[in-house]
């Protein structure tokens, strides 16, 4: 059973892999998309909802002022903060006349903040196109030129730039680099555009779309329930049939996604049992399928001989490849292949006590405010 297992585990493996190298290098790169900026651009409203980001959103609003493009506005909604967010919002307003500040001073039933503040911005905002993002994302100068410039010429309704993480020691690296790696095998972000496939993508640093797109599925509304809700919105607008693409944020797309390892784990906490709808069955599923084919291989070599060991290290080089593969535009170094299965098993961690503190508490916390797991579950079922 156990070499049936590792024949198995590397046959999976070698596929997953090789869709995913051909995958990855078929997608292009942002920063390689010329602009003519004599040209007549479309207006573009950058919306941002921000609650308690006053470390963070000043250097972004920075970055959004620095862009060089006709008709950009940027609307930030303060979300019920407590520090000096929208202190930082308004210093940049009087700054930039482009940048307009909302403020949220109660949630109404049956939202989540984020989603709520959101579809507030986007209905606030005067652009053509709408630019959903958070409020620690850094751009590079062109970079918002460059994907409008994209978008119109590939003709895309919904583009989606895959940002590039920074993370600090080798622990939070480890997860962010497995999260990447798992996250892009899971929604097979280079079949976003084949149209018919079930193939979606959705990012919360950078989801560019077309304003009628947008009202067409009812923007936020349907999905106001949902922690997940960049990954639902790709899910609502490719149903629809709108033409979706990702491409390589590299440079020009960059955020610290977490600046420590158990800010990391937190944050995952409400949206982890969210992207399996609350279901534990599916949980149980999806994280025994993590454990047997990514931590698995690189224990079993140590307690197993003959031909199911070798299977097992021709498993942990194909990974070792993966990451070689990766590490260019990722910026993560290859070696850290061999901290694979400590950033799995941190994945599994914050997973389960994730759903282990929803079941335990009926409810999830995040940014300050409680949402019952009974009515986050009845969001997740919602008719879309």
């Amino acid at each position: 059973m156990l070499l049936v297992l590792a024949v198995l585990t590397l046959l999976l493996w070698w596929a997953l892999a090789f869709d995913w190298a051909r995958g990855m290098a078929g997608l292009s790169d942002l920063k390689d998309e010329p602009v003519d900026y004599s040209a007549p651009m479309p207006r573009l409203s950058v919306v941002i909802a921000a609650r308690d980001e006053a470390a963070t959103l000043g250097a972004t609003l920075s970055a959004l002022s620095a862009q060089r493009l006709r008709g950009l506005e940027v609307v930030v909604v303060d979300d019920r903060s407590g520090d000096g967010t929208r202190a930082v919002a308004e210093a940049a307003a009087a700054r930039d006349a482009r940048v307009r500040v909302l403020s949220v001073r109660e949630l109404p039933a049956g939202w989540l903040g984020k989603t709520h503040a959101l579809q507030l911005g986007a209905r606030a905002a005067r652009g053509e196109w709408l630019l959903f993002t958070d409020a620690d994302v850094r751009f590079a100068p062109g970079a918002l030129a460059r994907a409008l410039s994209y978008a119109q010429r590939r003709g895309v309704d919904h583009l989606v730039a895959l940002p590039r993480l920074q993370a600090r020691g080798p622990l939070l690296r480890s997860f962010v680099t497995a999260f990447g790696l798992l996250f892009s095998v899971y929604t097979r972000p280079w079949r976003a555009r084949t149209a018919g496939a079930r193939a979606s993508i959705g990012i919360g640093a950078f989801g560019l779309v077309r304003r009628s797109a947008y009202r067409a599925v009812g923007g936020h509304t349907s999905i106001r329930l949902r922690p997940d809700d960049d990954l639902r919105l790709g899910r609502l607008l490719k149903r629809a049939g709108y033409v979706q693409e990702a491409v390589f944020g590299g440079d020009d797309v960059v955020v610290e996604w977490y600046p420590d390892l158990p800010s990391a784990l937190k944050g995952l906490e409400k949206n982890a049992f969210a992207g399996l709808d609350y279901s534990v069955p599916r949980l149980v599923l999806v994280l025994a399928a993590l454990l047997v084919t990514n931590v698995m291989p690189f224990v079993a070599p140590w307690f197993v001989d003959g031909p199911a060991r070798w299977l097992y290290v021709a498993v942990i080089a194909t990974v070792g490849l993966v990451y070689v593969f990766d590490a260019p535009r990722s910026r993560h170094a290859a070696w850290l292949f061999v901290l694979h299965p400590l950033g799995t098993l941190l994945l599994v961690y914050a997973a389960a006590g994730s759903a282990a503190a929803a079941l335990r508490t009926g409810a999830v916390e995040w940014r300050g405010t409680r949402y019952s797991l009974e009515e986050l579950r009845r969001g997740a079922r919602r008719p879309r």
